[in-house]
């Protein structure tokens, strides 16, 4: 059942990550998702390109790669190399690495944005969730080689 849950969980993450960023992408200003430019006051950037293109690859494309990888267990060896533990296929630790990659989103968002909404603690609730779900035994021994 956890298993289950947390590709639920990726797959959610995922399209949501593909369409808020792709329309941060295809327009900068925000005004797409309602998203002033006011928002970035605090931050570095001067539009929404460069947040849009990370929460596209990072929170996107990762989640569903890993949901990818999490079903089909491909042996791709660059995501080997890149697997910092080596007992367990690199699906289960990419999984850890986007639970990771969303909360680090989240908090950043928290310290820069001068916009905050419900949506950031839910989302953070999910990378915990995520987290947590990687981390149950029944998941674990599911990837262990």
């Amino acid at each position: 059942m956890a298993f289950y849950l947390l590709i639920f969980l990726l797959i959610t993450l995922g399209l949501g990550g593909l369409y808020g960023g792709g329309l941060l992408v295809l327009d900068p200003s925000g005004q797409r998702l309602g998203m002033p430019i006011v928002f970035l006051e605090n931050s570095p950037f001067k539009d929404f390109l460069i947040p849009g293109l990370l929460l596209l690859v990072f929170v996107g494309l990762l989640s569903l790669l890993v949901v990818y990888g999490l079903l089909a267990r491909p042996d791709w060896p660059l995501f080997e190399k890149l697997n910092v533990y080596p007992d367990r296929h690199w699906a289960w630790t990419f999984t850890l690495y986007t639970g990771f990659s969303l909360g680090i989103w989240i908090n950043v968002q928290l310290l820069m944005l001068d916009a905050h909404s419900a949506l950031q603690p839910s989302y953070g609730l999910v990378a915990l969730a995520i987290l947590v779900l990687t981390l149950l035994p029944g998941v674990m021994d599911r990837f262990k080689r």
